[in-house]
């Protein structure tokens, strides 16, 4: 379905893969990140095995991050309308060493959408799929990896709903794309 979006230009909101296609993008996905995760530790660790690497702090960060960003970068390739994404913790209580293995983004949108929604729930069917097909233990009994919100402009500006997040004291959302110019 068509439609004209704010700046007058047609606005496809089936812009996304078909599910099949899903799992190739998670596969290829959880891989990257996972290389990107590598080359972020000590040469020694890169051959150790996922267990092994599970537990060092440095590599889950590495990981997590690679992920978020890798995702972020796909929803934007595939909806055009997606002015930035952000990364949140559910709670500002998470301890900054431990996690549970969720991924919460924010996509920052002009006017929410229906495809954002129906992407984010494929994606994490297939992500979670992959994550435990490697069989790393922290993915074993999750159902779900990834969580999906939308925050208008609107939103942001008047401080509601997700835009509410971005004045909270302890845990304000944090810019994974577009990377930050420098």
């Amino acid at each position: 379905m068509k439609m004209m979006n704010y700046r007058g230009r047609e606005n496809n909101e089936s812009v996304f893969p078909f599910p099949n296609d899903l799992s190739q993008v998670a596969n290829k996905l959880c891989e990257t990140a996972l290389e990107d995760a590598k080359a972020q530790i000590h040469p020694l660790l890169r051959k150790a095995d996922l267990y092994r690497l599970g537990q060092r702090v440095e590599f889950v960060k590495a990981f997590k991050q690679a992920l978020e960003r890798r995702i972020a970068q796909r929803l934007a390739l595939w909806q055009p309308d997606v002015q930035a994404v952000f990364q949140f913790e559910e709670s500002w209580m998470e301890s900054r060493n431990s996690w549970d293995g969720s991924i919460h983004l924010l996509v920052k949108v002009s006017h929410l959408s229906n495809a954002i929604k129906i992407i984010g729930k494929a994606l994490d069917k297939s992500l979670l799929k992959h994550l435990k097909q490697m069989g790393w233990s922290r993915f074993q009994k999750r159902q779900t990896v990834l969580e999906v919100q939308q925050v208008t402009t609107d939103e942001l500006r008047h401080g509601v709903s997700y835009g509410a997040m971005f004045y909270a004291v302890h845990s304000v959302p944090v810019r994974v794309w577009p990377p930050k110019r420098r």
